[in-house]
């Protein structure tokens, strides 16, 4: 990596750092041959020094027009060595799917072409200028870590917070996925198109700030003639009345629901060995039950009356003697 000082002289890596900046263009991880890169796609590359012109006034002139600015930019950093052209690995659709997505995991460097073309893909060929939160997040990923390896030392309180913590994440993710199913197939039923709750949370092409935004959409129109037919969606909306129904009236009363909640509940901490604080110490139990149980164990006439123990003692002295 070059030294900072020459990082600050060249204005074309000044440039680059601004678009890989966070305010930049957006970049997705991918694979370069055997090569973890950053990738960007060449449409959002130009837009974005479109819209800020004057990012491009010190290497263009003026008098040619935008689009060519944008060229003749792209291709200075192209010969530069600040990115490279490549190209989809695989170019046909998964099977299942009718399109290719839109940030391929896998790329094809082209070394020999040196001309920027928008629709494709271009790898970015420096590090990343690293930003104080990086530090401080793997900070916080190391002190994680090393508190998970000590879990099975954690007081009781802890792990019994780091369990219903867990639970209700669970419990969270399986109704929020529930009520999107059935939001989907209601709102197809009753208008022939799927309105998805957070359409992109399960999405293989969107980063994790994007999962949850939007909150609400609506599929497409379809093309005339090729909706789902009337009669479908009415069996489907039969079948789901039917469902509710059946439900509704073979479900359980509340009480056996709460004795079950609470079974499940005291199964799972006794799987974890924390339903009870005193479990999880050596001996299986409280210090004075098992110190108890020990102590009954080692002494001969465990469990005897009074008379037996005299007759133990008695007959161990006679032996005793004989011998």
């Amino acid at each position: 990596m070059a030294p900072k000082g020459n990082q600050q002289e060249d204005p074309l890596k000044q440039l680059a750092d601004k678009l890989r900046s966070k305010t930049g263009i957006e970049e997705r991880a991918a694979i370069l041959q055997d090569k973890r890169v950053d990738v960007f796609r060449g449409k959002e590359f130009a837009a974005y020094l479109r819209k800020h012109e004057e990012l491009m006034q010190p290497f263009v002139s003026k008098a040619t027009k935008v689009d060519q600015q944008v060229q003749d930019v792209a291709d200075m950093m192209l010969r530069k060595g600040l990115f490279m052209k490549t190209e989809r690995m695989f170019k046909k659709p998964k099977p299942g799917k009718k399109r290719l997505v839109k940030w391929p995991k896998k790329l094809l460097p082209l070394v020999h072409e040196r001309n920027f073309e928008e629709d494709h893909l271009y790898a970015w060929l420096f590090d990343k200028q690293v930003s104080p939160w990086s530090y401080l997040f793997s900070a916080l990923a190391l002190i994680t870590i090393m508190l998970c390896c000590m879990f099975p030392l954690a007081p009781h309180p802890v792990k019994l917070a780091a369990v219903y913590v867990s639970m209700t994440l669970i419990i969270c993710i399986l109704a929020t996925l529930t009520v999107r199913s059935l939001l989907a197939l209601s709102s197809w039923v009753l208008l022939g198109r799927s309105l998805w709750l957070f359409p992109h949370l399960l999405s293989d092409d969107k980063g994790i700030d994007e999962a949850f935004w939007p909150i609400l959409e609506l599929d497409a129109k379809p093309e005339e003639g090729k909706g789902s037919h009337w009669i479908v969606r009415f069996g489907m909306g039969a079948a789901i009345m039917l469902a509710v129904w059946a439900l509704h009236a073979y479900a359980p009363d509340k009480g056996a629901v709460r004795d079950g909640a609470w079974h499940a509940h005291d199964a799972v901490l006794e799987m974890l060995n924390l339903h009870d604080q005193g479990r999880g110490k050596l001996g299986g139990g409280t210090g004075s039950d098992s110190g108890a149980g020990l102590f009954n164990e080692s002494q001969p006439g465990a469990g005897m009356g009074a008379a037996g123990q005299d007759e133990a003692a008695t007959g161990g002295g006679a032996d005793k003697d004989e011998f």
